[in-house]
């Protein structure tokens, strides 16, 4: 596979995890590339051709088992990486998406492993994804957003979306991954949620509350 088909079948992937959804219209993948839907579709056919995907008129495309395995070896790699750029690299972590997709493509089975142990095989990238193991296993990622939650809950954060207006968004406010929120306000006309984080309050407008996920792990009241 070169470097274009190997992105494909990791946003397919990826696309069907966040829709809880099986086929992805070409033109939602059109969306997320930037692409023509004509451009998609050839690019669909060639897949198709080499058994990575099947396709179905008016449902879209879905991963073989073949590609499946493509894509999660895509993704164990891609995930490997940003642990290695911001644990033994010290890059933010809003940068380590587009270093690790170009580190992604150029390593073999073999350096996987070595860094997978060598980072003591860690369970999650630095947004809180899971990293399928070595035979495409994988957790499900948390899917609570802090959105759903009431006031008074204390809301940890597992995961966040890897997208860099939020990631700065989040750094701005010195928020991080497993960081402890309390809510104290949400106001559902306006859509906005308001957060006490380390003796400072924060707004979140709804769309920003939406891609950050965790759980609730306790009332404001039990805490204190």
């Amino acid at each position: 596979m070169n470097k274009a088909e190997e992105d494909y079948v990791k946003m397919i992937y990826e696309m069907a995890v966040i829709s809880d959804q099986s086929f992805i219209r070409t033109a939602e993948l059109a969306e997320q590339f930037g692409y023509s839907v004509q451009s998609v579709t050839e690019m669909v056919n060639k897949l198709h051709q080499k058994e990575l995907v099947e396709f179905k008129p008016y449902k879209g495309v879905r991963l073989t088992d073949s590609g499946r395995r493509e894509a999660l070896r895509m993704i164990r790699a891609h995930r490997l990486w940003e642990v290695f750029l911001s644990e033994r690299l010290g890059l933010e972590w809003s940068a380590l998406h587009d270093e690790a997709e170009m580190l992604e493509h150029a390593t073999s089975e073999t350096v996987l492993e070595r860094l997978y142990d060598y980072l003591g095989r860690p369970a999650v990238c630095n947004h809180g994804n899971p990293i399928p193991d070595a035979d495409g296993n994988v957790a499900r990622p948390a899917s609570r957003s802090l959105y759903e939650t009431h006031v008074g809950d204390c809301f940890k954060i597992l995961r966040v979306q890897d997208y860099k207006p939020l990631l700065a968004y989040l750094s701005q406010r010195n928020i991080k991954l497993h960081d402890q929120l309390i809510v104290i306000n949400k106001d559902h006309f306006g859509g906005i949620l308001t957060i006490e984080h380390q003796g400072s309050s924060h707004a979140f407008a709804k769309h920003i509350a939406q891609m950050v996920y965790g759980e609730v792990t306790s009332k404001d009241s039990e805490i204190k």
